[in-house]
């Protein structure tokens, strides 16, 4: 199938144009592809060619002297020409020796003619036969497609896929899962195979020419897919077939995926009775050591995902959990997930040793929203929360207390604030305490009640003034600026809130107060949640 999907210099020297000529040089060249036909009748080529193209002239160009043949010659295997076509007896009668010995040295066929030939009937038959080429590749890449396609409807399809694969191509075949056993498909013996195998996982196949290409699920890699080439270099076909195949084994790890996690949906009763701290250490370690061998996480954190529509239930739930399961395994981390009604609770487990989890998770959520994803699967925003990072398994039911708590939070905190773990909501989880005890609202109104007042009266903005003026610490020039006004605006608005709140509000302790109830107003004012 290799040799049959492109067109070789040997198969045009079979035409019929080609009955009286003669290759003189470059025999070990017959098998290089021909992708086009060009007339040239010029020496300087360099920038006229894109490579494996057959050259037709009749030597017009360089009737001058050999050097100048020479020097285009060397143009044509620099370029990758696939050949040279030369009409002898009008404008030069033989090919120099010199020349010949260079075409022999790189394996570049140089063909003669002794009579006058039509340019225009040979460039025309090559290219019948090079579109009749095309066509031959599409209908067999169609078809391909069409048997793949079948095949992904049966049981235990990608080691069809892969065997499907190899016979079109008849070259070894090697799939590299990122977890899991490497798979060799060819025609060689085991043994061979395995050491094949074991030179392409250590990269010291050198001998060998490799076409990749990565199968990617989600902007994930999942998988790496190759073609081995022990002699000769990958054609046009050959990489549509890979591409081909990468897609379907992407379908193929998507349904695994699928699968795994609705077997794993069973096992949300359990990690919900762990979320409510009805488990012992024992337990919970024994639980790990069924669902992963081997598993010792170091610290764990509970990680919230809020949208509308989502429900243990939905498809939108399930490819939810393959997509950040496969971003945070990328960071480090075992992930056990349960939803209920508009949320989803991830037990991220960190198996690493290093000390930078939460640096990691925020890593994972930059790639969860830099691939767009979530919009595929929530007509509503998404928004995350996580609680604290544990030591000990028996604390994750705190972990996730802490997460809800937070994930409430956010829906009140000011817009363009985008902390996700609870420790770093800071003064707004002393707000949600005292908010907690209904002991806010009487906080607000004892510190800010006369500035309220007063914009609500005046429909003046003391309070915006207030809160960028705190936020300055106390910076007239940074103030107005902030605010876009001049200076002698912002004194007018300064005298008001000294009058109001009294000439000592900018002295501790009544300004951390003052601080406290601006955050706290704001928190009660239900500005929107971010994710």
């Amino acid at each position: 199938m290799k040799n049959e999907m492109k067109l070789s210099v040997q198969e045009i020297l079979e035409l019929d144009h080609f009955q009286q000529a003669k290759m003189v040089a470059g025999h070990n060249g017959r098998h290089r592809a021909v992708k086009w036909v060009h007339v040239i009748e010029v020496s300087d080529v360099s920038n006229l060619l894109n490579g494996d193209e057959l050259i037709l002239s009749t030597g017009v160009g360089w009737k001058s002297g050999k050097a100048t043949l020479r020097l285009l010659v060397q143009q044509l295997i620099d370029c990758r020409a696939a050949g040279l076509c030369i009409e002898l007896g009008k404008y030069m009668d033989e090919i120099p020796a010199e020349i010949l010995r260079l075409a022999d040295m790189h394996d570049f066929p140089i063909i003669v003619f002794h009579e006058e030939v039509r340019f225009v009937d040979i460039t025309e038959g090559v290219h019948t036969l090079i579109i009749k080429k095309q066509y031959q590749m599409i209908t067999d890449l169609e078809d391909y497609s069409r048997r793949i396609n079948q095949v992904l409807l049966e049981a235990g399809p990608r080691e069809k896929v892969l065997n499907m694969m190899h016979k079109q191509i008849q070259l070894p075949v090697v799939y590299l899962p990122k977890e899991g056993h490497p798979e060799i498909v060819s025609n060689k013996p085991a043994k061979e195979e395995r050491a094949l195998l074991d030179r392409v996982i250590k990269g010291t196949s050198e001998k060998s020419s490799i076409a990749r290409q990565p199968i990617h699920i989600w902007s994930q890699s999942f998988a790496e897919l190759m073609i081995i080439f022990e002699t000769g270099k990958v054609t046009e076909f050959e990489t549509l077939i890979l591409d081909r195949t990468a897609t379907a084994l992407a379908q193929v790890i998507l349904r695994e995926l699928w699968i795994e996690e609705r077997r794993k949906a069973k096992e949300a009763d359990w990690i919900q009775k762990w979320l409510e701290g009805k488990h012992t250490e024992e337990q919970i370690t024994r639980f790990l050591k069924e669902i992963k061998p081997g598993l010792k996480p170091e610290r764990a954190v509970v990680f919230l995902l809020q949208t509308a529509g989502i429900d243990e239930e939905s498809s939108n739930s399930t490819y939810l959990k393959v997509l950040l399961r496969s971003i945070f395994q990328e960071q480090g981390f075992f992930l056990l997930a349960t939803a209920g009604k508009n949320e989803m609770v991830f037990i991220l487990l960190d198996q690493r040793k290093e000390d930078n989890c939460k640096q990691r998770i925020h890593a994972g959520i930059r790639s969860m929203k830099k691939a767009g994803d979530m919009e595929n699967y929530s007509s509503a925003p998404v928004k995350i929360s996580a609680g604290t990072i544990v030591d000990k398994l028996t604390q994750v039911q705190s972990s996730y207390e802490k997460a809800k708590i937070a994930a409430a939070i956010k829906e009140n905190i000011p817009l363009g604030m985008q902390e996700y773990f609870y420790e770093d909501l800071h003064i707004y989880r002393l707000i949600y305490a005292l908010h907690e005890q209904e002991m806010l609202h009487e906080f607000v109104w004892d510190y800010l009640a006369p500035v309220l007042s007063y914009d609500e009266v005046h429909h003046a903005k003391l309070m915006n003034t207030l809160k960028i003026y705190l936020a300055c610490n106390g910076s007239k020039k940074e103030t107005a600026e902030r605010l876009y006004i001049v200076r002698q605006t912002l004194y007018h608005r300064l005298e008001k809130l000294y009058e109001l709140l009294g000439e000592d509000f900018m002295e501790p302790p009544k300004r951390q107060a003052i601080e406290f109830a601006v955050s706290a107003h704001e928190y009660l004012s239900g500005s929107s949640g971010n994710s």
